[in-house]
């Protein structure tokens, strides 16, 4: 599973937040002139071994900073895990961004929880309560993720109207059904309260080309939303056409099967897999202690596991109608 030769250095990415000031409310930066506008919440690093959605909301907080472009709203950047990002990990003892459920929530409000992550998400909500208790217009959710697979990233859409119809304007394929299939995330979270959210699987964890879309994914919702005019995107024709030839023209995809695992299986993904790779009924896929793991169906797979932690093994997708 090459990076084809664009890695980021990996010292800098296992490092990353020393050199980096981040608050006690996980905030990277915050931009509001006072002007109306959406409030527009972008979070990246919620697994402490994606840290490439911390760079590129930094790069975006730095070039709006330097260039004192007008921004409507808020916007606000956020770092998810602090805890795992400085060990480069993807988490310390549970997954952050799978207890964003209302019971889970209600829960930690009123217990404060015991785990690291317990403290982290608590942060974060405070952050998000914030957010939302002070915005002036729509609020919007874009959380910035990676992948341990190669392949083709992607957006995850919820079925908000409104997300469903955002997703076509960050041009890279649009997948359906996976926040059902991973619940209890963030966008979720903003889903349930009425929001607008999307997710972002931008690419290898260590490709800086991975960095690269995610930033210019983020760019293009921002201007989307009308938090900056469009002439505000820097390279605005050229980021399209990254993001579209990475997109390799993929139609939308409803995912219809997940491969959930547990650290007794031993699951072992078979090499050579990537993101959105065409799969066949029956192909042997992964292999774990009960044998060899096969596609129940065919269609593209999504999210094939190269990492020793997880509970998701892989997806399966087929062609969303409509």
């Amino acid at each position: 599973m090459g990076n084809h030769g664009d890695t980021v250095d990996e010292a800098l990415l296992t490092t990353i937040l020393p050199g980096v000031h981040v608050a006690a409310n996980h905030q990277l930066g915050s931009i509001d002139q006072g002007r109306p506008g959406p409030t527009v919440v972008v979070s990246g690093g919620m697994h402490g071994n994606e840290p490439a959605g911390v760079l590129a909301i930094l790069r975006i907080l730095n070039t709006l900073a330097t260039t004192n472009a007008p921004v409507a709203g808020h916007l606000l950047g956020l770092c998810g895990n602090v805890g795992a990002l400085r060990l480069g990990v993807r988490y310390t003892d549970r997954d952050l961004n799978r207890h964003w459920d209302a019971a889970s929530v209600a829960q930690l409000r009123a217990t404060h929880g015991h785990t690291a992550e317990d403290v982290e998400q608590l942060e974060i909500l405070h952050a998000f309560d914030d957010a939302v208790a002070h915005a002036r217009g729509p609020i919007v959710h874009l959380d910035l993720h990676s992948m341990s697979a190669d392949g083709v990233p992607f957006i995850v859409v919820c079925e908000h109207p409104q997300s469903v119809q955002l997703a076509h304007d960050l041009c890279l394929p649009g997948i359906v059904g996976l926040e059902k299939a991973i619940p209890a995330t963030t966008i979720e979270y903003f889903t349930t309260l009425g929001h607008i959210a999307l997710a972002v699987e931008g690419g290898q964890h260590h490709a800086e080309s991975t960095v690269d879309t995610l930033e210019s994914v983020a760019w293009l919702l921002l201007a989307a939303v009308g938090a900056i005019s469009w002439a505000t995107v820097p390279d605005l024709q050229g980021r399209r056409d990254r993001l579209r030839q990475r997109g390799l023209n993929v139609p939308p995809v409803k995912v219809t099967y997940r491969h959930g695992i547990a650290p007794q299986d031993h699951f072992r993904m078979k090499p050579g897999y990537r993101n959105l790779q065409a799969v066949h009924a029956g192909e042997v896929l992964a292999e774990d202690d009960r044998g060899p793991v096969r596609a129940p169906e065919s269609g593209w797979i999504l999210l094939p596991l190269y990492q020793p932690v997880g509970t998701d093994g892989f997806f399966i997708g087929s062609a969303a109608l409509g």
